[in-house]
């Protein structure tokens, strides 16, 4: 299943690579690591924690001027769920234990870019905005459902450092917003909204 949404988006890296820019237009590719931070939710008598895990993060940006531009990225790490009776609430799910399920997230995102022609002390601060698509996909068939697909809201920011004409250090901090998935058997999906935030660190290549 992870191969199939690595090949899918191979397909729409490719095709963002293979559609012409504009001779103004600046184009770049970048690849960077980030720790992910969660937050739990709680709902339907049931505390939902997902792990904070590290991962990698690809970017396709094309800009074609400083208020106008489009991101494709994609992002892929660990994602085990924790499942336990929240403490405010018992009824008929005292007597389930706590369950882990492993899984992995796959995270799309479609967004605006905001940039900036101007420098500050080196540096190029930039903004975005946007929809994408979290995947949740279990390892394990233990107390665990099918792959869950979210809507999320993307957003976030930071600042490019140029190390030559074509490549440069890139450093921000990216969130997502979503309905956080349902992955147990054991348990009702809390129907609360969770966010994700990566800090991430790496490097991008302008052809």
């Amino acid at each position: 299943m992870r191969m199939k949404w690595m090949q899918a988006v191979g397909i729409l890296f490719g095709a963002a690579v293979l559609s012409g820019v504009p001779a103004y237009a600046q184009f770049d590719v970048a690849g960077s690591f980030f720790q992910a931070y969660n937050t739990s939710t709680t709902g339907n008598g049931a505390e939902q924690t997902p792990k904070n895990s590290p991962g990698v993060l690809l970017e396709f940006r094309y800009i074609l001027k400083p208020l106008k531009g489009f991101e494709l990225s994609y992002s892929y790490n660990p994602a085990d769920e924790s499942y336990t009776v929240a403490p405010t609430s018992c009824g008929l799910r005292c007597g389930n234990k706590p369950v882990t399920v492993t899984s992995d997230n796959h995270m799309i995102g479609m967004n605006w870019m905001f940039t900036t022609k101007k420098k500050y002390a080196g540096f190029s601060p930039f903004g975005l905005a946007g929809l994408g698509f979290v995947i949740s996909e279990p390892n394990t068939n233990d107390y665990a459902l099918n792959s869950v697909v979210r809507i999320s809201f993307d957003y976030g920011g930071g600042v490019d450092y140029s190390l030559g004409s074509r490549f440069g250090v890139r450093a921000q901090v990216r969130g997502a917003a979503y309905k956080a998935p349902d992955l147990s058997i054991l348990y009702s999906p809390t129907g609360a909204y969770m966010q994700t935030i990566q800090p991430s660190i790496g490097i991008y290549f302008r052809p």
